[in-house]
């Protein structure tokens, strides 16, 4: 069962977005290609093809940035006093969610 959501979200100035939700309450909007260009980075550390040690954005329309640590078993996400652990199967799960919503470039 997944602890995060992504939803589609609007803004008034930039148009589609969609709508990151963790369960600790954080929450990231990206526009479109972020979401796109996220979901491909989050995807290739999960399948082992990306020898990175963090997954770093900072959206256009959040304001809080999107900074991950790569560990063995996920990614530690950053940038609150409690870092929030998201397991593989998770990150799969956000990376797939964001990938479906924003379509096709």
């Amino acid at each position: 069962m997944s602890k995060s959501s992504v939803i589609q979200a609007t803004h008034r100035g930039l148009g589609a977005m969609l709508r990151l939700a963790l369960s600790d309450g954080r929450s990231f909007d990206f526009t479109l290609q972020e979401a796109r260009t996220l979901s491909r980075a989050l995807a290739a550390v999960r399948n082992g093809k990306s020898k990175v040690d963090e997954v770093y954005m900072s959206p256009i329309a959040s304001d809080l940035d999107f900074s991950a640590k790569v560990t063995p078993d996920g990614l530690l996400l950053e940038g609150a006093e409690q870092p929030l652990k998201l397991e593989w199967p998770e990150v799969g799960t956000i990376s797939a969610s964001l990938a479906e919503l924003a379509g096709p470039e």
